[in-house]
Protein backbone atom coordinates (compact mmCIF):
# COMPACT_ATOMS: atom_id res chain seq x y z
CA UNK A 1 0.00 0.00 0.00
CA UNK A 2 1.37 3.33 -1.04
CA UNK A 3 1.71 6.49 1.27
CA UNK A 4 -1.37 9.16 0.61
CA UNK A 5 -0.25 11.74 -1.53
CA UNK A 6 0.74 15.01 0.06
CA UNK A 7 -0.58 18.19 -1.91
CA UNK A 8 0.45 21.74 -1.64
CA UNK A 9 -1.33 24.90 -2.92
CA UNK A 10 0.98 27.84 -3.46
CA UNK A 11 -0.83 30.76 -3.79
CA UNK A 12 1.42 33.22 -6.36
CA UNK A 13 3.64 31.78 -9.25
CA UNK A 14 6.36 34.05 -9.41
CA UNK A 15 10.48 33.56 -8.74
CA UNK A 16 9.67 32.81 -4.63
CA UNK A 17 6.34 30.96 -5.68
CA UNK A 18 7.81 29.00 -8.08
CA UNK A 19 11.03 27.71 -6.00
CA UNK A 20 8.48 26.61 -3.82
CA UNK A 21 6.21 24.60 -6.20
CA UNK A 22 9.46 23.39 -7.47
CA UNK A 23 10.57 21.79 -4.17
CA UNK A 24 7.37 20.23 -3.60
CA UNK A 25 6.35 18.96 -6.88
CA UNK A 26 10.04 17.86 -7.39
CA UNK A 27 10.28 15.73 -4.07
CA UNK A 28 6.64 13.97 -4.74
CA UNK A 29 4.24 16.20 -3.62
CA UNK A 30 1.25 16.88 -6.09
CA UNK A 31 1.09 20.73 -6.24
CA UNK A 32 -1.80 23.13 -7.60
CA UNK A 33 -0.78 26.97 -8.19
CA UNK A 34 -3.55 29.61 -8.25
CA UNK A 35 -1.68 32.78 -9.97
CA UNK A 36 -4.24 35.68 -12.22
CA UNK A 37 -0.54 35.85 -14.23
CA UNK A 38 -1.04 34.52 -17.69
CA UNK A 39 2.66 33.88 -17.87
CA UNK A 40 2.90 32.08 -14.90
CA UNK A 41 3.00 28.71 -16.44
CA UNK A 42 5.52 29.70 -18.49
CA UNK A 43 7.55 31.15 -15.23
CA UNK A 44 6.94 28.17 -13.18
CA UNK A 45 8.06 26.08 -16.41
CA UNK A 46 11.39 28.14 -16.56
CA UNK A 47 12.22 27.82 -12.20
CA UNK A 48 11.55 24.14 -12.71
CA UNK A 49 13.37 23.44 -15.74
CA UNK A 50 16.28 25.30 -13.52
CA UNK A 51 15.62 22.71 -10.34
CA UNK A 52 15.35 19.09 -12.70
CA UNK A 53 18.90 20.82 -14.15
CA UNK A 54 20.52 21.42 -10.60
CA UNK A 55 18.52 19.18 -8.01
CA UNK A 56 19.73 16.11 -8.40
CA UNK A 57 23.33 17.04 -8.05
CA UNK A 58 23.02 18.02 -4.29
CA UNK A 59 21.94 14.32 -3.42
CA UNK A 60 23.55 11.08 -3.35
CA UNK A 61 20.20 9.27 -3.50
CA UNK A 62 17.40 9.89 -6.28
CA UNK A 63 14.38 12.23 -5.64
CA UNK A 64 11.38 10.75 -5.46
CA UNK A 65 8.71 10.06 -8.24
CA UNK A 66 7.99 13.56 -9.31
CA UNK A 67 4.04 15.17 -8.29
CA UNK A 68 1.61 16.42 -10.14
CA UNK A 69 1.30 19.91 -11.49
CA UNK A 70 -1.61 21.71 -12.28
CA UNK A 71 -2.82 25.53 -12.50
CA UNK A 72 -6.15 26.47 -11.32
CA UNK A 73 -8.35 29.08 -11.64
CA UNK A 74 -9.40 29.68 -8.17
CA UNK A 75 -8.45 29.07 -4.83
CA UNK A 76 -9.05 25.45 -4.12
CA UNK A 77 -9.64 23.51 -0.52
CA UNK A 78 -8.22 19.67 0.31
CA UNK A 79 -3.94 21.13 0.55
CA UNK A 80 -1.84 19.49 3.40
CA UNK A 81 0.06 22.70 3.00
CA UNK A 82 -1.10 26.40 1.93
CA UNK A 83 2.14 28.24 0.61
CA UNK A 84 1.43 32.25 -0.31
CA UNK A 85 3.91 33.81 -2.37
CA UNK A 86 2.31 37.30 -3.67
CA UNK A 87 3.37 40.71 -3.75
CA UNK A 88 4.46 42.48 -0.71
CA UNK A 89 1.17 44.26 -0.19
CA UNK A 90 -0.68 44.13 3.07
CA UNK A 91 -3.45 44.94 1.89
CA UNK A 92 -3.43 42.75 -0.92
CA UNK A 93 -2.09 39.77 1.44
CA UNK A 94 -5.26 40.33 3.54
CA UNK A 95 -7.67 39.87 0.35
CA UNK A 96 -5.66 36.52 -0.30
CA UNK A 97 -6.26 35.20 3.32
CA UNK A 98 -9.49 35.91 3.15
CA UNK A 99 -9.95 33.60 -0.02
CA UNK A 100 -7.58 31.29 1.29
CA UNK A 101 -9.38 31.20 4.94
CA UNK A 102 -12.59 29.40 3.84
CA UNK A 103 -10.31 26.69 1.87
CA UNK A 104 -8.22 25.59 4.49
CA UNK A 105 -8.44 22.28 6.12
CA UNK A 106 -9.19 22.07 9.79
CA UNK A 107 -6.38 23.82 12.15
CA UNK A 108 -4.89 24.82 8.94
CA UNK A 109 -2.76 27.65 8.67
CA UNK A 110 -1.01 29.87 5.73
CA UNK A 111 2.28 29.56 5.55
CA UNK A 112 3.64 33.25 4.11
CA UNK A 113 6.82 33.98 2.20
CA UNK A 114 7.12 37.44 3.46
CA UNK A 115 10.19 39.13 4.20
CA UNK A 116 8.94 42.62 4.88
CA UNK A 117 5.78 41.59 7.88
CA UNK A 118 5.03 39.59 11.15
CA UNK A 119 2.83 37.07 11.02
CA UNK A 120 0.93 39.24 13.59
CA UNK A 121 1.00 41.80 10.70
CA UNK A 122 -0.72 39.83 8.48
CA UNK A 123 -3.37 37.12 10.32
CA UNK A 124 -6.70 38.66 9.42
CA UNK A 125 -9.72 37.85 10.55
CA UNK A 126 -10.36 34.19 10.35
CA UNK A 127 -6.92 33.02 8.17
CA UNK A 128 -4.00 31.76 11.05
CA UNK A 129 -0.68 33.13 9.33
CA UNK A 130 2.68 31.70 10.08
CA UNK A 131 5.61 33.21 7.95
CA UNK A 132 7.72 30.37 6.13
CA UNK A 133 10.42 33.07 4.68
CA UNK A 134 12.89 30.91 2.24
CA UNK A 135 16.47 31.09 1.39
CA UNK A 136 17.31 31.26 -2.34
CA UNK A 137 17.18 29.03 -4.47
CA UNK A 138 14.07 27.76 -2.81
CA UNK A 139 14.21 24.57 -4.59
CA UNK A 140 18.06 23.80 -3.56
CA UNK A 141 18.25 25.43 -0.23
CA UNK A 142 16.09 23.48 2.45
CA UNK A 143 16.25 26.18 4.78
CA UNK A 144 12.92 28.73 5.95
CA UNK A 145 13.13 30.96 8.78
CA UNK A 146 9.63 30.39 10.46
CA UNK A 147 7.95 32.39 12.89
CA UNK A 148 4.55 32.96 14.05
CA UNK A 149 2.11 35.61 15.86
CA UNK A 150 1.77 34.92 19.65
CA UNK A 151 -1.79 34.19 19.45
CA UNK A 152 -3.00 32.62 16.41
CA UNK A 153 -6.90 32.20 16.52
CA UNK A 154 -8.15 29.34 17.78
CA UNK A 155 -8.59 27.44 14.45
CA UNK A 156 -5.27 27.12 14.03
CA UNK A 157 -4.81 25.65 17.89
CA UNK A 158 -4.65 22.05 16.29
CA UNK A 159 -1.65 23.05 13.79
CA UNK A 160 1.26 21.08 14.72
CA UNK A 161 2.15 23.72 17.64
CA UNK A 162 3.04 26.45 15.20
Amino acid sequence: MSAPQLKAAIVGGGVIGGGWAARFLLNGWNVAVFDPDPQAARKIGAVLDRARASLPAFSDRALPPQGRLSYCDSLEAGADWVQESVSELLDLQHKVYAQIAGALPEGGFIASSTSGFKASDLAAGDAPVVVVHPFNPVYLLPLAEISGAPELPARAAGAGGT
